[in-house]
């Protein structure tokens, strides 16, 4: 039996399921000639972050001058760096020709609008929001009111492109199908469940922070595992990419049980390079052949929470299910 791993993932049709996340592997346009050599179906780009821009920008400034001349300078190499930008996504779309994501956050309605004009000029195939950093909570800031900045965000980004819009979440929300929901009202095509924050650690002896393990385990697919069967089923005609903790072919199998239309890889290809690729897709490919599933489509969602068994295993909170 002939079997077929072809996917759609927010508007795109993808050759397989496996997506290579927005990392320091997808900063490049000879990166990314490599990861379709090897066998991604998509390509998410490095990040660029408005935040980030603006402090190198001013400490470069700083080191050079002081002053009226300083800030002068400060927005001279702001402007140099968003140029950059905008030339790694025009080579990496002449390098290649298979869909490509530009990754953009931002924490100013003026960037993610600059940025999204950007994207679309240079004929990005789809924009990924990065929302993970619009805001930290604190006791003074309301309930609901991050998730009104990130749907501000999305409306913004809306209103000067027609690209398919994705965005990347943070695994702590409040609501995320309440959310989910929203973004699909604004016209949201897909959602990436999650991001991961920096992580960090304590030198004790030092008494200063320190970077934690920077990739991900096996562990920390179980979080976005749970949070894709239920939400798929909650929250329908959205598509959903798992992101964090799939390292082997069977964690892309499960993504897609759950209800995930794609995953993206980082951690992995760090760990066992890019032909690890390639390993995966045969391996899917000879499972689907085995199950006798011709498509993945075929049972993708297959055991989210739509179906009362599963529904009962992913709502477990510890030993035990309580129903309110």
């Amino acid at each position: 039996m002939a079997t077929n791993i072809t996917t759609s993932y927010a508007g795109l049709t993808l050759k397989n399921p496996i997506i290579a996340a927005a990392s320091p592997l997808t900063a490049t346009a000879d990166q990314c000639r490599e990861l379709e050599k090897a066998g991604v179906a998509a390509i998410v780009i490095k990040s660029i972050f408005e935040q980030s821009i603006a402090h190198n920008a001013h400490r470069l400034a700083d080191m050079q001058s002081h002053g009226e001349e300083a800030d002068y300078l400060d927005a001279y190499i702001g402007e140099q760096m968003i140029g950059e930008w905008r030339t790694t996504l025009r080579e990496i779309k002449a390098a290649t020709t298979i869909p490509i994501i530009a990754s953009i956050a931002c924490h100013t309605t003026e960037a993610w609008v600059r940025y999204a004009k950007i994207a679309t000029e240079e004929r990005m195939d789809a924009l990924e929001l990065n929302l993970m950093n619009i805001g930290l909570a604190s006791k003074r800031t309301d309930n609901g009111t991050i998730e009104q900045q990130f749907i501000d965000a999305i409306n913004a980004v809306r209103s000067v492109s027609t690209l398919p819009i994705t965005v990347k979440l943070a695994v702590n929300l409040t609501n995320p199908a309440s959310l989910a929901e929203r973004m699909k009202a604004c016209g949201v095509k897909g959602i990436v469940l999650f991001n991961r924050p920096y992580p960090i650690d304590i030198d004790i002896e030092k008494r200063e922070y320190i970077a934690g393990h920077t990739l991900s385990c096996l562990s920390d697919l179980s979080t976005p595992l749970r949070w894709t069967g239920l939400l798929s089923a909650e929250v329908s005609n959205i598509d959903y990419a798992l992101s964090g903790g799939v390292h082997t072919w069977q964690d892309v199998v499960k993504a897609i049980l759950a209800g995930a239309s794609a995953v993206q890889l980082c951690s992995t290809l760090y760990n066992c390079g890019l032909s690890l690729v390639q390993t995966m897709l045969h391996n899917i490919a000879e499972w689907q052949e085995a199950q006798n599933e011709e498509t993945l489509e075929g049972y993708r969602g297959k055991m989210n929470a739509s179906k009362e068994e599963y529904a009962n295993e992913l709502k477990r909170i510890q030993y035990l299910h309580f129903k309110a």
